[in-house]
């Protein structure tokens, strides 16, 4: 995977991490590497949507950056 950040800056890595990665950036996009399983992006992007960013990040995990876009999402709607 390949996930670049709001200027076009890029990191590659598995899925796994670039999930984490996309959770944790604003404006973030991801690609499959040429040589990455079929559907491999959209599993990513549709991880990155559960996972909270930064999650090494100690603390109370309260403010709407901190939590995942699905988590702000049902937050939003109660």
């Amino acid at each position: 995977m390949t996930v670049l950040d709001a200027t076009g800056a890029g990191a590659d890595g598995c899925e796994h991490h670039g999930a984490r990665m996309l959770a944790s950036l604003e404006r973030a996009r991801v690609y499959a590497l040429p040589d990455a399983p079929a559907g491999a992006a959209i599993r990513v992007f549709k991880a990155a949507d559960g996972i909270r960013p930064f999650c090494w990040v100690d603390g109370p995990r309260t403010r709407p950056s901190q939590l995942s876009h699905a988590e702000n999402r049902t937050q939003h709607h109660r």
